[in-house]
């Protein structure tokens, strides 16, 4: 029965040499729907910035808001008016009387500068957004660029898997019809066969997935087909908690956007104030009759006794009340999202330290010590079962970890309104607790 022996260990042999020539080949093209070109984060965040429509959708709100200025620069038309009419004179009869009249309406002094410089600081705030979009929207492809560099990964890996447990198939098949094991072996190794089946279409989904999230973030259709080509890097800078805090308080967009917002609801109070003052109509008319005309010059304004403007006044001050508390409280949810983000980058950090070479190589070692021994017949099918499992399970973890990773990352620079390697020299990373 030695060469049955000799067969066996030659199946198991083989699967390990197919899957070291997975990994040396990575992840199946046609697996991952990848097209020959291939296409680097720089690329991917220029493409982003130059196609993704809501880029063009906040440009077009800034000529909107551009206009609203020309709008508000512009002076009112002045007015032209024509009374014709007759006289009625006992002792002449009906004679010809007419009114002309050219009027132009001055407002008080300061009030157009106060509207033009209110939506000026419209047109500021709408670049501010587009600013900070436009920020966020490369944080977005950085981030998922990196998922989909995981996800490669770990395709490959569960493509190793299913490598694996399809010759413990043919093994334990063989082992079973040479009487040297139950048939529960070769149900227990398509059960086995299964699971790895399943795992390797969960990954394809979840490639997929972050696939169509990209060519969102691209412009593109869900469907279109895109390579990228990278390598996952697990070093970020450290920086202290009280340095992020500072650096988030000083270039985060959003509280930019909002501190614009508080200026212009300061002018648009201002505005609505000054509002109550009267503006000047002027302008010269003439009245035509038959015996002679008479020239003359009006100036009219209305006199703020009724209408003192003290609601829209109410409006505005509240409107200024309420972009000063939800700046504060922006500031909070800020400083909140750097500080999980900073917690979530940390133990991140660490974690993937734990998964040194040496580490992972002592489990690739454990696999393949149990194949040999499972093959000639010296472990048990449970034991090569968990060393299996187990060498899988840590894998797929170490990818996972570095998924989590950049996700932390991208939060972090999300609340910070900067990319991390931007930064400041980072301090000395801090102690564990």
């Amino acid at each position: 029965m030695q060469w049955k022996n000799v067969l066996l260990l030659g199946v198991v042999l083989a699967a390990a040499s197919a899957i070291k020539a997975a990994s040396a080949a990575g992840p199946d093209q046609t697996t991952v729907g990848a097209e020959p070109a291939q296409a680097t984060l720089e690329q991917l965040i220029d493409k982003a910035l130059r196609s993704n429509p809501d880029i063009r959708a906040l440009t077009a709100d800034i000529a909107a808001a551009q206009g609203e200025v020309v709008t508000t620069s512009a002076w009112p038309n002045p007015e032209f008016s024509a009374v014709p009419g007759t006289t009625m004179v006992p002792e002449a009869g009906t004679q010809f009387h007419g009114t002309l009249e050219l009027t132009q309406v001055f407002e008080f002094p300061g009030k157009r500068a106060l509207r033009r410089a209110v939506v000026e600081k419209s047109v500021e705030l709408r670049q501010l957004a587009l600013e900070g979009f436009r920020f966020q929207l490369a944080n977005q492809v950085r981030r998922v660029f990196y998922h989909i560099l995981a996800s490669h990964q770990v395709i490959e890996l569960r493509q190793q898997g299913l490598a694996l447990t399809t010759s413990f198939l043919e093994a334990a098949k063989k082992k079973v019809e040479g009487g040297f094991a139950p048939e529960f072996e070769v149900t227990k190794a398509e059960v086995e066969v299964v699971a790895a089946q399943k795992a390797l279409r969960d990954a394809q989904a979840q490639h997929n997935i972050v696939h169509t999230e990209l060519n969102e973030l691209l412009g593109r259709r869900p469907d279109e087909p895109l390579e990228v080509t990278g390598k996952l890097e697990g070093t970020t800078p450290v920086f202290s908690d009280s340095s992020l805090y500072a650096q988030a308080l000083a270039l985060n967009p959003s509280l930019k956007i909002q501190a614009a917002a508080i200026e212009r609801a300061d002018l648009n109070l201002r505005s609505v104030r000054k509002s109550r003052l009267p503006d000047f109509t002027i302008g010269p008319n003439l009245e035509y009759a038959r015996d002679g005309q008479i020239y003359g010059l009006g100036v009219s304004l209305p006199l703020p006794v009724w209408d003192r403007k003290r609601g829209p006044i109410s409006t505005a001050a509240a409107e200024q009340q309420r972009a000063t508390a939800e700046f504060a409280m922006l500031e909070q949810e800020v400083l909140r999202d750097v500080s999980a983000a900073s917690q979530k980058l940390h133990s991140a950090k660490e974690s993937l330290s734990y998964y040194t070479a040496e580490f992972r190589g002592k489990l690739k070692a454990a696999l393949d010590a149990a194949a040999e021994s499972y093959g000639e017949g010296r472990t048990t099918l449970l034991i090569y079962l968990e060393t299996q499992r187990t060498y899988f399970d840590a894998q797929a973890d170490y990818f996972e970890t570095f998924q989590q990773l950049y996700d932390a990352q991208a939060e972090l620079e999300s609340a910070l309104g900067v990319p991390l390697a931007e930064l400041q020299t980072p301090n000395q990373p801090r102690e564990k607790e």
